[in-house]
Order: structure tokens, then C-alpha cells, then sequence
């Protein structure tokens, strides 16, 4: 008897299990297009944030935003004959031209692209990227006898993005605010501040460097940058123009047309 009772149990389980995979199945059968909406809600990919669309985001939380760009040696060879300052419908009205780097170097493009540039309508400005390991007093000179700046460029600007490999954070600022008191009492303006988001924060903040224009590069999707009051944004490298060959970094300045006034040569 207790072998029959549970022959007899054993068949009511199988007979649910039956009712129940035969239920789910009906379910899954009638909602099966709402099922696969909903599941889809959650595998689909998102689409890609492309370039155009960065450029569309960072220009419509900006409407009165200024396009720019920056180039260096790495650009190569420049056709400005055939060069089209426009991208997406959005004119460039400024570039920044690398001219030097550290205590003795100079970038072998940076002459030909400033005179290249001279004709055409775009404000011109320059920068110098600094070597955390050699002398600032040398580095300022280099950049000063190498930069030609004058009434109607854009201010200088320093370009520090790499800690020191043989000298302290403090060390390092002594030197980044010995260049910029050199730089700014050979043309009687303060430079500009070109760096990283996170370097801003870890090494220039709150440390005497915050009263300077800054000019930050983050590269992100969506979120603007972090550092606070930035003036420019660096928001891309992987521009392209008619004209030159490599990808370029894009820029966009805040402000509008008086604050580009106001970062010019007097």
C-alpha cells in the first residue's frame, strides 16, 4: 500500500508540472511580443555617441560657445589654400599653434603654421608644453624668443600635463608660477592655463592657479568638464578639416565674442 500511494503521488506531480509548463507556455505564446518589447528595453544597445553627435551636444549647452582648434607638428603638412574653417555649420574663429617645448625645443611646424594663418580669418594664439623635469626660467625664455606675439593674438598659454618625475607637487607648482610671472611680465597679461580635468584637480587647485584663464581637456561623452569657471573646453581629438590630413582637437570657448575680446593682445 505505501508503494501504490506513492506510485499515485508521483503521477499528480507530473500532472502539475504538466498543467503548469502548459500554462507558462500559453502565457509566453499570447504576450511573446510584449515580452520581447520589454526584454529588448533592457539588451538593446545604445547607439553610438558619435563625433557629430558630441559636437552637436557640446555646441546646443553652449549656443553662444566658440569654436576652435588647436594643431602641432603632428598635424603634418597644411593645405591652407583648400583649408575649410567650418565644421558643422559652425565657423572656427581661433587656433592655438604649439611653438614650444621645454627649455630648448621649438615645434618644427610652428612657423609655417603662423604665417599660414596670418591671412585667413581666425585669431591666432600660442602654446608652450611644459617638461616638468627641466628648468621653468629656461622654458619661459624659449617660449618668449620663439613667440612672436602681438596686438590682436590670442594671450600665451601654458600647457602642463604631467607630473614630475624628480621633484614634489610643490616643487612642480614653484616652477608651473615661475614660467607664468616670467611670461606675464614679458607681455603684461596673465597667460592662459592649458591641462587635464583630473590634473586640475590634483595639482593646480586651490594653489594659486584658479585666478588664471583655464583652459581644460576632457574628452567625455556627455558630462562637461569638472574643473569649475573653465574658460575653454577642450571637448575632442578627433576633429577633421579639409585641409589637414591627421585629426585635430576641437575647442569650444564660453563667453561669446567678447570673452574671445577679452583673451586677446591689447
Amino acid at each position: 500500500m505505501p508503494r501504490k500511494k506513492r506510485s499515485n503521488a508521483w503521477i499528480w506531480i507530473a500532472f502539475l508540472i504538466f498543467m503548469v509548463a502548459m500554462g507558462s507556455g500559453y502565457l509566453v505564446f499570447k504576450f511573446r511580443n510584449q515580452i520581447e518589447r520589454t526584454m529588448g528595453d533592457f539588451t538593446r544597445k545604445a547607439p553610438p555617441f558619435t563625433e557629430a553627435l558630441k559636437f552637436e551636444h557640446v555646441f546646443s549647452n553652449n549656443p553662444e560657445g566658440i569654436l576652435g582648434i588647436d594643431v602641432s607638428e603632428y598635424q603634418g603638412k597644411i593645405d591652407f589654400a583648400g583649408l575649410q574653417l567650418q565644421i558643422q555649420n559652425r565657423r572656427i574663429d581661433f587656433v592655438f599653434i604649439r611653438a614650444t617645448m621645454g627649455k630648448d625645443g621649438i615645434d618644427s611646424r610652428f612657423k609655417q603654421y603662423w604665417e599660414g594663418f596670418r591671412p585667413l580669418p581666425v585669431k591666432r594664439g600660442a602654446y608652450h608644453y611644459y617638461r616638468p623635469n627641466e628648468n621653468s626660467t629656461l622654458q619661459a625664455q624659449n617660449f618668449i624668443q620663439t613667440a612672436q606675439l602681438n596686438s590682436g593674438d590670442m594671450i600665451p598659454v601654458l600647457d602642463i600635463e604631467k607630473h614630475s618625475t624628480i621633484q614634489s607637487k610643490d616643487k612642480l607648482r614653484e616652477g608651473l608660477k615661475n614660467w607664468l610671472k616670467i611670461v606675464e611680465a614679458h607681455y603684461g597679461l596673465k597667460p592662459m592655463i592649458y591641462t587635464g580635468d583630473r590634473f586640475f584637480w590634483d595639482v593646480l587647485h586651490d594653489h594659486g592657479f584658479d585666478e588664471y584663464p583655464i583652459w581644460v581637456a576632457n574628452y567625455n561623452q556627455i558630462v562637461e568638464p569638472e574643473t569649475e569657471d573653465w574658460t575653454i573646453w577642450q571637448f575632442s581629438e578627433k576633429g577633421s578639416l579639409p585641409g589637414i590630413g591627421e585629426k585635430i582637437d576641437l575647442n569650444v570657448l564660453v563667453g561669446g565674442k567678447n570673452r574671445l575680446n577679452e583673451l586677446l593682445i591689447q
